[in-house]
């Protein structure tokens, strides 16, 4: 098989991905697209910051879909997803939550009528952001830019985890990450063996979004033991954790070639 990466920005998993599919970087110099025969396109993107969002590649990406398609119409899209507004609605924070609502904690769209009274310890999230940017407890923050954010209910963490799904399957082995706090990012630190109701927890809420071929779910337990979804990262970095298990997630995506 002949498989393409498309990202909007180096990544630190694209070195992972190298192996198993050709890659291109739309934020950098390259040579101009050749037409060629692909099975499979994933195209990876993310928010941490607004000059490599995939909106700013709309054009670019929908020219490479389209000369990609051409040459074979029956490509296969990981995660069934071509198109920027399909990847941009599904990264939407507040559409998320309107998905995994079930799973995660009392969340609301941040306008001048929200009533932050009724949280007991809110915390702010831009709509359109990921790696830990655009998240704060300060409400001085989203000042500027009030629609574009959510304000969540904080929840008191034991542990918290970033657990893989590759191909409908939960990868047994989860990431440990330190929590976020007002001047860290969360970071992957260890790693572990899933308990069985992690596994069942995390199989249940991605019913909700089946067509995912890969994806890193967040999830905490709290003080008192019960398991709450975080976020759903459909283009995960992975690098992290092949430093930490020595386990490179893309072999497990690309080598299942009968689920292609």
């Amino acid at each position: 098989m002949k498989n393409l990466v498309l990202a909007v920005s180096p990544d630190s998993s694209l070195d992972l991905l190298k192996p198993h599919a050709d890659i291109i970087v739309l934020d950098k110099d390259v040579p101009e697209f050749v037409d060629e025969y692909y099975d499979t396109v994933y195209i990876r993107s993310h928010f941490s910051q607004p000059s490599t969002m995939p909106q700013n590649f709309q054009s670019e990406i929908e020219e490479v879909v389209e000369r990609v398609k051409h040459t074979n119409n029956n490509v296969r899209f990981i995660d069934g997803m071509y198109t920027v507004d399909a990847i941009v609605a599904f990264e939407d924070k507040w559409l998320q939550y309107e998905t995994f609502n079930e799973f995660m904690p009392r969340t609301q769209l941040l306008d001048t009528h929200t009533d932050i009274s009724s949280f007991d310890r809110p915390i702010y999230k831009n709509r359109l952001s990921s790696r830990g940017s655009g998240v704060t407890w300060d409400r001085r923050t989203t000042e500027d830019s009030v629609h574009g954010w959510i304000v969540q209910e904080s929840i008191e963490i034991k542990e918290e985890l970033r657990v893989y799904i590759i191909l409908g399957e939960v990868y047994s082995v989860g990431a440990v990450k330190r929590s976020m706090t007002e001047g860290d990012k969360a970071e992957s630190v260890d790693s572990r063996a899933l308990s069985q109701d992690e596994i069942d927890f995390t199989r249940r809420a991605m019913k909700q979004s089946p067509t995912l071929d890969i994806a890193g779910i967040d999830i905490a337990r709290t003080i008192n033991g019960k398991l709450i979804l975080l976020e759903v990262n459909r283009s995960p970095g992975f690098a992290k954790f092949y430093e930490i298990t020595g386990v490179n997630l893309a072999d497990r995506l690309y080598e299942r070639k009968d689920d292609y």
